[in-house]
C-alpha cells in the first residue's frame, strides 16, 4: 500500500471524526500551568526553549500500554522523529532524528556509554512514569551520547495524600502460549514533611505471533533478546522531604529480567522463523540496582543550588547465537577446532557513578528575568564483558569524566529571548590489556555454503587516553503574539562511539604478529552540529508545533549490518516534524504527529556525500500517527489511533516495507476502579517490522534479515486507587 493511499484514508477518517465536533458547543477549558523541563537543566518551560521539546504525560503512555503495547512502541507512536520500536527488549535501530538517543531516568543515564545493550525501556515499569520529556537535536546538557536528542523519563514522587494503587493486565493473541500478564502495586504515604512511595511490579510476556499466525522468534536480533517469553520483576522506593528552602529526593530501584528461549532462529527464511533445534545457551538476563539522590536549596547567595549523586550496577547477558548469515563472527573452541564455543555467550558488567552540582543564578543586573545556569559534573564508568567461563571479550575499561557548563537565558525586550551556553568535558579512558579469544569469520560462497576463516587470538595493548570536547549552543525565541512564537538555533552534541566494540573486533592479517594497539584502532569522538527552525502555536484548545532541521558530523558512526564492522565518516541528516493537538470539546480531542528524516554519508572520504545512511540509522523516512480520544457522561472513555511508517527504498540498500497499524482502546468505571481494554494491530495485518529488519543483512543475498511485526493482540485489565 502506497503512502498516498495511507495518507488519504487516514486524513479522511480524521476529518470525518473532527468535522461534526466543530458544530458542538464548546465549554471553557481549565488552564494548566507550564511544566518545567528537567531535561534542559535550566528550569525553563517548553515555550521558552529554542528547539523542539515534547512532553508526554505518563497517563498517555500507560493508556497505550493497556492496549498491549510496549513502552518503546508507545513512545515511537507518540514522538515524531523517533524510529519505530523493533519489537524486542533491545533498542537497536530505534534512533531519534537518525542519530543516537540519550535515555535518562530522572536526569541520570543508567547505561554505560562505553558499551551498552540499550534495554532501558524494557526494564522500567510504565506505571512508575510521571511524564517523559523529549529534547530533540544534538545536545550536551547531560554529557555524552545525545547526538539525536534526550529522552528523560521522570518518575513519580510520593503523593500528598496516602494512596494505594493496584493494576493488573492480561493480553493474548490467537496462538498458543501467547498470554501475557502484568501486575503493579504502589503505596504512597506521608508523615509530616516526609513522603514515601513503594512500587512493586511483575510482568510475564508470552509467545508472540505475526499476522499470519506464525510464531516470531525469541531472538530475531542476535544477542539482544526478542520481545517474547520475558519475565521481569522490579522494586522501587521514592522518598521526598521538604522544609523551608531545603528539598531532598531519593529513588532506589532494583530489577531482574529473564528471557527463556526455546529454539534457535532460522535467519535465511523470510521472515525469520523458529527452527526445531532446541536452544542450548543460558537464558537472556538483565539485573540491575540504582540509586539517585537530589538535594535542592533555594537560598544561597548565588541562587538555587541542586546537587545530584547517582550510582548504578547492571549485569546483562546476551543470548547464544548460532553461526550463520546473521552472525558471521563467532568464538571457537580453539584455533584448530572451529566449532562454536558453547561458553562464548557474553555477559556485560557495567558500573557507573557520579555527582553533579548545578546553580541557577539570577542576572537581574542584565535583564529582569535573566538567569545563568552553571555547574560541574563528575563521573566514572567501569565496563567488562566476559564469556560464561570468565574470559574477557573486550578490553576492561575505566573512564573518568569531568565537565563544566554554563547556560544563559536572557530576555531581550518584551518579545525576544536569547539562550546560549557551552559545555567543556574531558574523558580520561583507561584501557586494560587483554587477549581477544580465538574466533572464526564465516564467508559465504556463491552456492550459499560457508567457509570458516580462523582468526587467531589477538593481544590488544591498552593504555591511557584522553578525549576532549567543547560544544556550544545559541538560540532565539520570538513571540509574534500571545499565541504564536518562532524559534531557531544552533546546538552541538558529542558522543564517544561504542569503544568496547572496537576492541572486541580487533584482528590482524594472516602472518602478522597477533598484537594490536588500542592507540591504532581507537575511535574518534563525534561532534554533531544541528541547525533548527520552528514555530509554536498555542491556545486553550489548539497546540501546533512544526520544525525543520539539518545536522552534520565529520566523524559519524555507522554499523555495517552485513560485515558487523563499525566505521566513521562524514555525514548529514535533515528532516521536518509536525505535531497538532486539538480539544474539540472538553470530552473530545484529536491529534496528529508527522515526521520526515533522511540522511547521506561520505563512504570513500572524498568529501562527496555519495551514499545513503544505512537502514539501521533510518529504518523509515516518514512516520505519521493520527489519534482521537472521546469521554462520555457515563464514564466510558474510547480512543484510537492510526500509525503509519513509510517504506525506505534507497539505492544500494535493501528495501524496507511500510507498516500500518490501527490500535483502539478504552476504559469504563467498575466498582471503585476502572476496567481497561484494547486491541493493537486491529486488522491483524501481516507485515515486517522495519526497525527490526534494518538491523542485519544477509551478505550472500545482500538483502535484509527480515523480522515480522506482531499481529493482533487483545488486552484487558483493571486498575484501582484508594
Amino acid at each position: 500500500m502506497t503512502f498516498a493511499r495511507h495518507l488519504l484514508s487516514t486524513s479522511t477518517l480524521a476529518l470525518g471524526v473532527a468535522v461534526p465536533a466543530f458544530a458542538q458547543e464548546q465549554e471553557e477549558p481549565v488552564e494548566l500551568g507550564e511544566i518545567v523541563i528537567q531535561a534542559v537543566r535550566t528550569g525553563a518551560s517548553e515555550s521558552s526553549i529554542p528547539g523542539t521539546v515534547q512532553v508526554v504525560e505518563g497517563e498517555d503512555v500507560i493508556e497505550r500500554v493497556r492496549r498491549g503495547q510496549s513502552l518503546s512502541r508507545a513512545l515511537s507512536d507518540l514522538v515524531p522523529g523517533l524510529a519505530p520500536a523493533n519489537g524486542t527488549i533491545g533498542g537497536a535501530s530505534q534512533t531519534l532524528r537518525g542519530r543516537t538517543t540519550q535515555i535518562l531516568i530522572d536526569g541520570v543515564a543508567r547505561t554505560s556509554e562505553l558499551r551498552g545493550f540499550d534495554r532501558e525501556l524494557s526494564v522500567l515499569d510504565p506505571n512508575s512514569i510521571e511524564r517523559i520529556e523529549i529534547v530533540k537535536g544534538s545536545t550536551a546538557r547531560f554529557g555524552n551520547g545525545a547526538t539525536g536528542g534526550i529522552i528523560n523519563i521522570v518518575t513519580k514522587k510520593p503523593s500528598d495524600e496516602p494512596k494505594t494503587t493496584l493494576e493488573t493486565r492480561l493480553s493474548a493473541q490467537s496462538g498458543s502460549g501467547s498470554v501475557s500478564n502484568d501486575l503493579f502495586l504502589s503505596q504512597d504515604t506521608r508523615a509530616g514533611d516526609l513522603g514515601l512511595r513503594f512500587e512493586l511490579s511483575r510482568s510475564d510476556t508470552g509467545a508472540s505471533f505475526d499476522g499470519d499466525g506464525n510464531r516470531i522468534p525469541s531472538d530475531p536480533l542476535i544477542g539482544q533478546g526478542g520481545g517474547s517469553d520475558v519475565e521481569r520483576y522490579s522494586f522501587g522506593v521514592a522518598a521526598n522531604w521538604a522544609r523551608g528552602p531545603h528539598e531532598l529526593d531519593v529513588r532506589l530501584d532494583a530489577y531482574r529480567l529473564e528471557q527463556e528461549i526455546d529454539f534457535f532462529t532460522d535467519y535465511d527464511s523470510n521472515p525469520a522463523r523458529i527452527t526445531d533445534r532446541p536452544y542450548t545457551g543460558e537464558p537472556v538476563e538483565d539485573r540491575g540496582v540504582s540509586a539517585n539522590v537530589t538535594y535542592r536549596y533555594d537560598n544561597t547567595a548565588w541562587g538555587d543550588l541542586e546537587i545530584n549523586a547517582y550510582a548504578t550496577d547492571i549485569d546483562r547477558r546476551a543470548s547464544l547465537a548460532e553461526p550463520g548469515p546473521a552472525n558471521l563472527l563467532y568464538y571457537t573452541l580453539s584455533t584448530t577446532d572451529l566449532a562454536q564455543d558453547p561458553l562464548s555467550q557474553s555477559e556485560l558488567f557495567t558500573t557507573t557513578y557520579g555527582i553533579s552540582a548545578t546553580i541557577r543564578t539570577p542576572m537581574a543586573w542584565l535583564a529582569p528575568d535573566a538567569t545563568l545556569t552553571w555547574g560541574i559534573d563528575l563521573g566514572r564508568d567501569e565496563v567488562e564483558q566476559k564469556t560464561l567461563d570468565g574470559r574477557d571479550l573486550l578490553a576492561p575499561m575505566k573512564q573518568d569524566n569531568v565537565a563544566v557548563f554554563a547556560q544563559a537565558e536572557i530576555p531581550i525586550g518584551p518579545r525576544l529571548d536569547l539562550s546560549t551556553g557551552f559545555r567543556a568535558e574531558r574523558f580520561s579512558l583507561d584501557v586494560s590489556d587483554f587477549n581477544r579469544p580465538a574466533a572464526a569469520q564465516l564467508i559465504q560462497r556463491d552456492d550459499g555454503s560457508f567457509v570458516q576463516f580462523p582468526l587467531a587470538p589477538v593481544d590488544v595493548i591498552g593504555g591511557e587516553f584522553d578525549y576532549d570536547a567543547v560544544v556550544g549552543n545559541l538560540g532565539l525565541v520570538y513571540e509574534l503574539s500571545q499565541t504564536t512564537s518562532i524559534y531557531g538555533g544552533f546546538s552541538q552534541g558529542f558522543s564517544l562511539p561504542d569503544v568496547g566494540a572496537f576492541t572486541r573486533r580487533a584482528a590482524v592479517l594472516p602472518g602478522e604478529t597477533p598484537v594490536v594497539s588500542f592507540a591504532d584502532i581507537r575511535p574518534e569522538a563525534q561532534i554533531v552540529d544541528t541547525w533548527e527552525l520552528g514555530m509554536r502555536y498555542n491556545t486553550d484548545r489548539l497546540s501546533v508545533d512544526s520544525s525543520i532541521y539539518y545536522s552534520t558530523s565529520d566523524e559519524g558512526v555507522t554499523f555495517n549490518p552485513s560485515t558487523s564492522e563499525i566505521s566513521q565518516q562524514k555525514e548529514q541528516v535533515w528532516g521536518a516534524e509536525f505535531s497538532l493537538d486539538y480539544d474539540m470539546r472538553d470530552d473530545w480531542s484529536v491529534g496528529a504527529q508527522l515526521a520526515f528524516v533522511e540522511g547521506r554519508l561520505d563512504s570513500d572520504g572524498d568529501g562527496d556525500m555519495d551514499s545513503w545512511l544505512p537502514n539501521n540509522r533510518i529504518p523509515t523516512p516518514f512516520t505519521a500517527t493520527f489519534y482521537t480520544d472521546r469521554s462520555f457522561d457515563n464514564g466510558l472513555n474510547l480512543s484510537g489511533e492510526l500509525v503509519f511508517s513509510a517504506e525506505r527504498d534507497r539505492p544500494g540498500l535493501p528495501q524496507l516495507e511500510d507498516m500500518f497499524r490501527v490500535n483502539v482502546g478504552g476504559s469504563y468505571p467498575v466498582g471503585p476502579g476502572r476496567v481497561t481494554f484494547g486491541v493493537t494491530n486491529l486488522f491483524d495485518r501481516q507485515q515486517e517490522n522495519s526497525a527490526a529488519s534494518s538491523v542485519r543483512e544477509n551478505e550472500l543475498t545482500e538483502d535484509a534479515v527480515r523480522v515480522a511485526d506482531e499481529g493482533r493482540r487483545v488486552s484487558v485489565g483493571y486498575s484501582v486507587s484508594f
